[in-house]
């Protein structure tokens, strides 16, 4: 990703010639473009700016690559040493720019034709794209200073370094091979004799990331066998759509029942990936009667509630194989897996049975998702927002056969980029990809849209319009009447914006649906175009409260089917 810039000339051409290049004038999207490309592939793209304020833009992005663990490599051109704080044009201080939100730091230098210079390039460069992915994947910033003239110039005759830049140009960057990781022994040994001690278990799968999902779901699914265990999945695992297994999407709903919490509270808890989105789960685990728990969250810690038993860093599927290996044969199907399956199908039917009482023939908050994924064909990618989007996906969509990849931003769990992440994400993928995420999340990443627009094939891009945010409705604020106004007008912050005159701007598609047929409409069309579709979903009020009454519906419906004779 290229954002124009004369300092950066040199480094532009070089690239322009090598890698498959895509210009955005916006570095704070460019960054976000990358992310998302890395995000879908596992893999580094580059990110290129001109000095001064442009690689500023790149915080966001490189804040979320470090807590998410994408891989990213940031290369800003920057002025030489002697323009350094002297009020020079376009000149500030670049050196480690992101501080800890970077994995690593490289200053380039200018350029030097001394032997030991040239011979360094090629290592440095090869040490940076290793260090976007090992030990700790994240972003890299490499710095690079240049004088004028900028451009290339005809060669002067005497060039004794052309020789030795040559042969190091034509050997190319070292390979840099890093060790590959295995389940520690006695991370092994642990979880085999606490899962042996513990019968009545559930995994409880957070976000996780796409490209590690065929590996996740076979792991997921033999260790979930081996146990007797019940996977409680949330969406953004890749655990919930296409795996056949013992598995509750409900848990969120069913654990706002305290009879539910006292007739599943498990002997053992594995938690796997990044922190559940739930808060039910969340506050259950931070309770005094929070259940035993083991945390598998990959090569980062994460326990932000404190009090797992153990946290067994390491490649997660890896684990999980070697522990189900050592189990013993399969477990007949226990009580405590059947009361687990039995609420949850008595919640996702009330769900249904509820959802369809409020409907008016006006489209509704809790109806997008399920519209949404319906339209995906197997195989599909959804990205999907945060704050209300991420909740109601898990919320409004059961498990199912259909096996779907979800993308994520959960790592700083923030609301920008979304929009320039999909647009990156879809150049690495194959098939369509539809991204879901609430109107401010759309407005705050308007930048992005140019980014979509640089996207050939189907991109479906679906605005909740709900006119603010939302979430705050959820929070204790919203629900205290004496702080109505001040929800409203400080934090809600309605915009009474529409999204045309964007889509029109940035020589989009675009479909303003208001009821749930129009939205599937625009959906199949958006998924079958040669272009990206911005849909704008204008949801009817009171989605919050109507939210409260289906998750209320759930939890009811769980704890009466646990007293039904059976």
């Amino acid at each position: 990703m290229i954002s124009p810039g004369s300092r950066s000339t040199p480094l532009a051409l070089a690239l322009a010639r090598v890698l498959a290049v895509t210009v955005l004038h916006d570095e704070r999207a460019a960054a976000f473009f990358a992310l998302g490309q890395g995000r879908a592939s596992g893999r580094p793209s580059v990110v290129l700016a001109t000095s001064g304020t442009a690689p500023g833009h790149w915080l966001p992005a490189a804040m979320e690559a470090r807590e998410a663990g994408i891989p990213l490599l940031l290369l800003s051109a920057d002025r030489p040493w002697e323009v350094q704080d002297a009020q020079a044009s376009q000149t500030t201080d670049q050196t480690r720019l992101f501080g800890s939100n970077a994995r690593a730091f490289f200053d380039l230098g200018v350029p030097d034709p001394h032997p030991a210079a040239l011979a360094a390039v090629p290592r440095i460069a090869a040490q940076a794209v290793l260090a976007t992915r090992y030990p700790l994947a994240g972003a890299v910033h490499v710095n690079a200073r240049f004088r004028k003239p900028l451009e290339p110039q005809p060669s002067g005759g005497d060039e004794p370094w052309r020789p030795r830049y040559d042969a190091i140009a034509k050997a190319g960057a070292p390979r840099l091979i890093p060790p590959r990781p295995a389940p520690a022994p006695e991370a092994v040994a642990l979880l085999v004799e606490t899962v042996r001690a513990a019968p009545r278990g559930v995994v409880v799968a957070g976000p996780l990331p796409a490209p590690d999902a065929p590996a996740l779901r076979k792991a997921v699914a033999r260790f979930v066998k081996a146990s007797g265990y019940v996977l409680l999945a949330e969406a953004t695992s890749q655990l919930r759509f296409g795996l056949e297994t013992r598995m509750v999407g409900a848990f969120d709903a069913l654990l706002r029942a305290p009879e539910l919490r006292a007739a599943l509270h498990p002997d053992l808890a594995i938690e796997i990936g990044a922190p559940a989105v739930s808060g039910q789960w969340l506050a259950w685990i931070s309770g005094v009667d929070a259940p035993a728990r083991i945390v598998l969250p990959g090569e980062r810690p994460a326990d932000p509630v404190g009090g797992a038993r153990a946290m067994l860093l390491g490649p997660i599927a890896a684990l999980l194989e070697a522990a189900a290996a050592e189990l013993e044969a399969p477990p007949p199907a226990s009580r405590y897996a059947e009361t687990w399956r039995t609420a949850e199908a008595a919640a996702w039917t009330a769900r249904q049975r509820a959802a369809a009482g409020r409907a008016t023939g006006a489209l509704h908050e809790h109806e997008v998702a399920p519209i949404l994924c319906a339209a995906l064909p197997a195989g599909g990618v959804l990205m999907v927002g945060n704050s209300n989007p991420v909740r109601d996906l898990d919320h409004d969509v059961p498990p199912g056969p259909t096996p779907l990849a979800v993308l994520h931003q959960r790592g700083a769990a923030g609301i920008d980029g979304l929009i320039a992440g999909a647009a990156g994400a879809r150049t690495v993928l194959e098939g369509p990809l539809t991204v879901l995420l609430g109107d401010v999340a759309a407005l705050h990443d308007a930048g992005g849209l140019a980014a979509a627009a640089a996207v050939k094939g189907p991109l479906a891009i679906v605005v909740i319009h709900n006119d603010g945010g939302r979430i705050f409705e959820r929070l204790p604020l919203g629900r205290d009447p004496a702080l109505a106004e001040d929800c409203e007008t400080l934090f809600v912050a309605g915009h009474g914006r529409a999204f045309d005159g964007l889509a029109a701007t940035f020589g989009l598609g675009y479909a303003r649906v208001d009821t749930p047929d129009a939205l599937g409409g625009a959906l199949n069309e958006a998924l079958a175009a040669d272009r990206p579709m911005l849909i704008e979903a204008r949801v009817a009020a009171g989605g919050s409260a109507a939210r409260a009454a289906l998750l209320a519906a759930m939890a009811k419906a769980g704890a009466a089917a646990l007293d039904a004779p059976r």
